[in-house]
């Protein structure tokens, strides 16, 4: 589809929807204005909610849009969401003081309890190995406690052990697992291996073997557990920068001969740009090597206001590369709306219907968090014990803390500061049949 024309669907779509409030369920017309845009029945309206039991253990509560109370995952599903990520560290947990590390102490239990009751709503479950015992992104890989002083093939060794064991123990338990990520935003680095470390990026230094280790696991677990075709658990890289590096990781992948199903992409609107941008790449990408595509995460401000003590990522548009949305609830539903187009998008494409995936919205449900609240129960982005992990590594704290944080995250949900669902989240029932 050309981009005018999927443009004037999507605002005839989008009128259409504001003024009934809600999509018709059995409207034809919706349906096949759906099908045009290249949203499949199967479209993935995912939110990562890792951070949710930290916050129901201090006792924070969330409500639907009319002040009711609701168990989140009720509230998600009525919203139109169909799918839970949850990320899994191996053991954030302090070793003198047991304390967590914060963001949520997201560990497989963790990854159980929330993956057991997406499960009982109906949802599946998208696994985000860190490969590491605390945050892993493009500024910091570090390789977990037990794995500190393993070789580059005794690590790719344990990824392979830890996501086996790890996925074993998840459908033991009864959970939906539709999909896994081989690491977060590695780009180049994995498990204190690759770029940041010694500075080659192309994933030839142990991070290419890792992946694939970590992929010959989950194909073995299919194998195991007898999950085929539409059942199998899907594989995925997940990288960052999709309009600037993430072709060039795709190619990487290739060459080195990985064994994935889904090329993962962080895209956020506010430092990566445009839906339209967005959608070029990961056209190419699934066309050129013929790989599924997803957005595993997304996000965009409603506030510039701080909900907590702890400033935000977010806190004017200084810190925005990209301000095309209004920083509201409608920008944010907008903003997000449009990811699900660029992904969507890629179902137009001749050869690759089917390919584009969908989209998670990262942490809706991550509200201001007490500093006190953070230590105790981890609502916070980091406690005070972190920074000892980060120390093991390095001279010095720079990516963790030496005292108890709160959320940075808080003006990106779509709850309230007292936990009301926003209008913005009912972008995902945009998405769907």
């Amino acid at each position: 589809m050309n981009k005018k024309r999927w443009g004037c669907l999507a605002a005839a779509f989008t009128l259409a929807v504001s003024m009934t409030g809600v999509m018709p369920e059995t409207s034809y017309n919706a349906k096949a204005a759906q099908r045009d845009l290249g949203i499949t029945e199967d479209f993935i309206r995912g939110v990562d909610i890792s951070s949710v039991m930290a916050f129901e253990q201090s006792g924070r509560k969330f409500y639907y849009s009319n002040g009711t109370e609701g168990d989140i995952f009720d509230i998600l599903k009525d919203a139109g969401v169909n799918y839970i990520r949850v990320r899994v560290w191996n053991d954030p947990y302090d070793t003198q003081t047991h304390k967590g590390y914060g963001g949520g102490n997201n560990d497989i239990s963790k990854a159980i309890a929330i993956g057991q009751r997406a499960t009982a709503h109906g949802m599946k479950l998208l696994v985000d190995f860190h490969y590491s015992d605390f945050w892993a992104d493009p500024a910091k890989q570090y390789a977990p406690k037990a794995w500190k002083d393993y070789t580059p093939s005794q690590k790719a060794d344990a990824v392979y052990d830890f996501t086996y064991h790890s996925l074993s123990e998840l459908l033991s338990s009864g959970v939906d697992v539709g999909m896994v990520q081989i690491g977060n935003e590695t780009m180049g680095t994995m498990a204190g291996m690759g770029g940041l470390y010694d500075g080659v990026w192309n994933l030839t230094t142990g991070v290419g073997a890792a992946m694939q280790k970590g992929c010959e696991a989950v194909n073995a677990i299919n194998a195991r557990y007898g999950l085929k075709g539409e059942r199998a658990v899907l594989k995925a890289l997940h990288f960052t920068d999709p309009n600037t590096t993430a072709a060039w990781y795709a190619q990487q992948a290739a060459e080195r001969g990985i064994d994935y199903d889904v090329f993962a992409v962080s895209a956020y609107p506010f430092w990566h740009g445009s839906g339209d941008d967005l959608a070029v790449t990961l056209k190419n990408i699934a066309r050129t090597y013929h790989k599924k595509v997803l957005v595993a995460e997304t996000a965009y401000p409603y506030t510039f206001a701080d909900a907590d003590s702890t400033g935000n990522n977010i806190r004017s548009k200084s810190d925005m590369s990209f301000s095309e949305y209004e920083v509201s609830v409608t920008g944010q539903k907008k903003a997000v709306y449009d990811m699900f187009l660029a992904v969507a998008s890629v179902n137009t494409q001749a050869g690759t219907r089917g390919f584009g995936l969908g989209v998670f919205y990262w942490e809706p449900a991550w509200l201001g968090a007490d500093t006190s609240d953070s230590g105790l129960y981890g609502t916070g982005y980091a406690s005070s014990v972190s920074g000892n992990y980060e120390l093991l590594f390095h001279d010095r704290i720079v990516e963790y803390a030496s005292e108890d944080k709160g959320s940075s995250w808080d003006n990106m949900a779509m709850f309230d500061s007292g936990g009301r669902a926003l209008d913005s989240l009912q972008v995902f029932k945009l998405t769907g049949y």
